[in-house]
């Protein structure tokens, strides 16, 4: 069964439509504060596509990190460093995580 819609209904939905961009949206009353740290340290290879770091700096730098550090690393090193706290950021897939998650885990003992 085709639904019809009469000329009133297509004019009351552009009038709407219309007005909507009209009315304004109430402005945030918190205002984030500054940034803790400034810092970043994002992994470096040489062997893979660099343009998502270049990216990944411009949306880092606009969030207001000042200070984007690369660190050059083989891709196996990544997992570990962010452990170690060597790194902030990796481009890296989550399986990977999980598995050296709990393998450290199995390093440590039973809880």
């Amino acid at each position: 069964m085709p639904i019809t819609q009469t000329r009133r209904q297509c004019l009351t939905t552009a009038t709407l439509a219309g007005a909507a961009g009209l009315v304004r949206t109430p402005r945030a009353l918190a205002v984030e504060g500054s940034l803790e740290t400034t810092t970043v340290s994002l992994p470096k290879n040489s062997s893979i596509c660099v343009t998502p770091l270049r990216a990944a700096e411009e949306l880092l730098r606009a969030e207001g990190f000042t200070d984007v550090r690369y660190v050059d690393m083989s891709p196996a090193a990544v997992v570990e460093a962010i452990g170690h706290g060597k790194l902030d950021f990796g481009l890296i897939y989550a399986p990977e995580f999980v598995t050296a998650i709990l393998g450290s885990r199995r390093e440590a003992g039973p809880c």
